[in-house]
Order: structure tokens, then sequence, then C-alpha cells
């Protein structure tokens, strides 16, 4: 009985770790589109990363159903992995626990190459700011006219940078 408790949430663990392994595959494939300034990629991809999103609450949903079947199954109240270790069998437990250990590295992964594109895309965007900022500055060449003490026309200072997207 118990034993096919272990079994479907293994099963499950197995959907949430080959959707988060999408997810991560998906992560990784928009950086280098975000680095190249290719918007509609980048927004194509954010697409199919909803779409893998949901896919992943309802695995973890029914994650969580088998968690409690298996608790229940197993008499105790809590469903972390942390009390059902304690409660299952060796062989019970080499079953699950790699899955589990695969899911928290899978997390961190993708939490270090979301913050990667983040910190891209905030970058990209202060880069953005800053030009636009720069071009909307009044270009002394136009804005006055200077001129020598012989009353001559005065050479116009030269212009400040203009930055543009430097990261692509």
């Amino acid at each position: 009985m118990i034993r096919t408790h272990v079994t479907a949430l293994a099963d499950r663990l197995d959907e949430v770790i080959d959707s988060q392994q999408k997810l991560l595959a998906m992560v990784k494939r928009q950086r280098p589109e975000i680095v190249a300034g290719r918007h509609a990629v980048v927004d194509a991809i954010a697409g199919e990363i909803e779409t893998e999103v949901r896919r992943l609450s309802a695995s973890e949903r029914a994650r969580g159903a088998a968690a409690e079947a298996l608790a229940d199954a197993l008499g105790i109240a809590a469903t972390r992995w942390s009390a059902l270790r304690e409660a299952l069998d060796p062989f019970d437990r080499a079953l699950i626990a790699p899955r589990i250990e695969r899911i928290e590295v899978l997390v961190r992964e993708l939490e270090m190459a979301n913050a990667v594109n983040g910190q891209l895309v905030r970058q990209e965007l202060e880069l953005l700011d800053l030009s636009v900022r720069s071009l909307g500055a009044p270009d002394p060449r136009v804005s006055h006219r200077a001129y020598t003490a012989g009353g001559a026309r005065a050479n116009a200072p030269a212009t400040g940078p203009v930055l543009l997207n430097t990261a692509a």
C-alpha cells in the first residue's frame, strides 16, 4: 500500500524535474537573445516560459496531492520531505531522495539563471535610459551662438558622448 503512494510521489517528482529542466533550458536560451537585443525572440521565449510555468504549477499541485496521500498512508500530518523521509523505509527513501535533491539543485540553478537574465535586462534598460537622456540634452552647437571677443563666431565645444546599447 505505501509502495504505491511512494511510486506515485516519485512519478510526480519526475514530472516536476522534467518541467524545471525545460524551464532552465529556456532561461538559458533566452540569455544570448537578451544580450543581442533581440526583443521579439526574448518575448517569444518568455511566452514559452509562461506556458511551462503553468505546467509546473499543475505538476506541483499533483505532487502535493501525492505527498498528502503518502503522509496519510504513513499516519503523519506533515507532508514536508523532512517528515516523510523519517517515516519511510530505506528502499522507499532511496527512491524519493535523489529526486528531491535534483529538484533542489534545479531550483538553485533556475534562480541563478533568472537572476543573471534579470540583471542583463536591467543593464540594458539603464543604458537605454542613459542614451535617451543624453539624446534629449540640448546640443550646444545649435542651442546658442557663442562669439569670440573680436566678434567672430566661436568654435562649438565638443558634444558629450551618446551611449547606446553596448551589451550587444
